[in-house]
């Protein structure tokens, strides 16, 4: 049953790589094309050409989502508290935690897209102390 399961998750997994790099050849293999397109320009790109637009929306619905959530671990760790027999305390907890990492989602996909990005400004160091 579990090794079952363990490979319906790899297919699953298999299928969506091939459905992105069908639908994406040149983003999802990285391939150099025509401009010299590499990971920083293809990371750039999709954020701003193709989910650009989309971006707000879709940050949106993991805030929401992850508000929920956390709404809904709150209130099964109060059901655990009333009745902690009928309602074990890791549903709570691992609603909260879903939750949280939904809420984290858009800064961390911010954070992807600044470390990929291709820009032509150099990199500096600005000294604490100046000497």
């Amino acid at each position: 049953m579990h090794k079952e399961r363990l490979i319906n998750d790899i297919f699953k997994s298999l299928l969506i790589a091939l459905v992105v790099a069908t639908a994406l050849p040149t983003v999802a293999l990285a391939q150099a094309v025509s401009g010299g397109v590499d990971l920083g320009t293809a990371a750039s790109h999709i954020t701003t050409n193709d989910v650009g637009p989309l971006a707000p929306l879709i940050s949106a619905l993991f805030w929401v989502a992850g508000g929920v959530l956390m709404g809904a671990g709150a209130l099964k760790l109060k059901e655990h508290a009333e009745n902690p027999t009928q309602t074990p305390m890791r549903q709570g907890i691992s609603r909260m935690a879903v939750g949280a990492a939904l809420l984290t989602i858009p800064f961390f996909s911010q954070f992807v897209t600044n470390t990929l990005s291709n820009t032509s400004d150099a990199a500096s160091y600005t000294a604490f102390v100046s000497p």
